[in-house]
Order: structure tokens, then sequence, then C-alpha cells
């Protein structure tokens, strides 16, 4: 079952065009790796992907709700249009770089804050379903104490969870272990190993081609906001077709 439709997406900040036509799809269930040097318009596809940054153009289609770009005035959005981008958003968990968690709340208070205070969930559900996320990513023991008192690999783990609490159908990761220290690693892309074993349809921006060989069914190389290359890992590592991807890899024998 398709999830996300993207075609033809654009996205310029001035004269500079990061994003120059971007094809996607994804079916329930994928995961799906987005690699390619830096300034290529990895995470900046992601960020439109959620409306964090507004796309110039294109269309953009998650779980049947779907925004025409190319129609509409995202700049002033009317109130049809906001409606429709909060139900996308509700569809969508985000985990960022550099984690976002709210420093002046504690672990437990930053997971539920979406589903009792956005989604208006009961807060008593919203607790025992934190505390479940928290013992699935390991780090149960870490709820009632504050970001800055966890590990870079911790608090990743935590804005993985605060992530899957609002239950959505795709989650977005924008390069989540590229601010951590190289032994704090493994156990973020752990959490997202276990993530794909359990079915979840992701959409990872990554430097690590070990995890995006091994546990995707597909990857995409992105070149100067273009969609260079695309296909199974066996395929694109292996065998890809693009001399721009080939020197890309070449360059990173970690897989």
């Amino acid at each position: 079952m398709k999830v996300l439709e993207i075609s033809n997406l654009y996205k310029n900040f001035g004269d500079n065009k990061v994003l120059r036509g971007i094809d996607l799809t994804a079916n329930r269930g994928d995961v799906i790796s987005i690699i390619g040097s830096s300034g290529s318009g990895k995470s900046t596809m992601l960020r439109c992907i959620n409306f964090l940054e507004k796309p110039s153009a294109g269309t953009i289609d998650v779980c049947g709700e779907r925004v025409n770009c190319d129609n509409e005035n995202l700049e002033k959005l009317n109130k049809d249009l906001e409606s429709k981008i909060i139900l996308i958003r509700k569809k969508l968990g985000m985990v960022f770089q550099s984690f976002n968690l709210w420093s002046h709340m504690t672990i437990l208070e930053n997971i539920i804050e979406a589903p009792v205070h956005v989604l208006g969930k009961d807060k008593k559900d919203s607790i025992d379903l934190a505390m479940q996320l928290l013992k699935q990513v390991g780090i149960e023991e870490k709820a009632h104490e504050y970001p800055a008192h966890l590990s870079g690999g911790q608090q990743q783990r935590a804005a993985i969870a605060r992530a899957l609490a609002i239950s959505p159908e795709i989650l977005l990761f924008d390069e989540p272990t590229s601010s951590l220290d190289p032994e704090l690693v493994d156990e973020v892309l752990s959490v997202l190993r276990n993530l794909a074993s359990e079915g979840k349809t992701m959409l990872v921006v990554t430097h690590e081609m070990e995890f995006a060989r091994k546990v995707s069914n597909k990857v995409i190389f992105l070149h100067e906001g273009l969609v260079e290359e695309q296909g199974h890992p066996d395929t694109v590592f292996t065998n890809p077709q693009s001399e721009r991807c080939r020197n890309f890899l070449f360059n990173r024998r970690d897989y």
C-alpha cells in the first residue's frame, strides 16, 4: 500500500535551487535510505515532506492527504490547507540530527507533550505508552531525568520514542547519528534496525552506508537536488549506473 508519493518537488531559497524535481514513492513497510554528498538536498527534502520548509512546486501525498504546491500559496495558508498540513504532520514522526528535546522538560514530559496537548489523548494512557516506548528503545530508567543528564545516544533514543508516541504512519530520520560520538552510533542504529524489523515505514537520511545497504529495501542517491540513482541496495551498492554515485560510494568504503 502506497503511503507517500512525491512528484516533481522543487525547493528554492532565493536563486538557489536546492530541489530540482524530486519524485519518490514509499509503500507501507519500506525502509528507504537517502544518501548523497552534503548540500545535495537530502535534509531539505525531508523538511518539505512535513512542511517545515515550504516547497516551491510539486505535489506531496501522505496517506491520501494531498497538497499540490503549484496551486497553493504556502506563504499565506488558508484554513483548508492549514488543516490538511496538520493532518499530514500527524501521520509523520520526525527525528532530527540534534535531538530537539525540550531542555526544561523531563524525558517523559517530552514524549507525552504531543499526544496530550496536540492530539488530545488521555494523559495516563500517554504516560503508559511513553514508558513502553522508553523500554523499547532501552532507556526506561531515564524517564524522569532531563535531557542534559543523558548521553547523546540516549537523547537520540528519547527523540525516537517521542516520534513514535504519536503513532505515525511514516518515520523521517534526518542524519540521526551525525551528532553522536562514534561509540554511541550503534546504539541508535540498533533501534532503527529493530523498527525496520517491525515493519515501520522509514525514510532515513544517512551517511551510514552499512546501515543503508543491510537494512534498507531501497536506496536513493541525491545529487544537486535530483535523484541521480535509486534501487535495491544490492544493485545500487554493487552496480550503480551513475558515475557520480559510483564515485560517492568509492569514497565511502565502510559498507
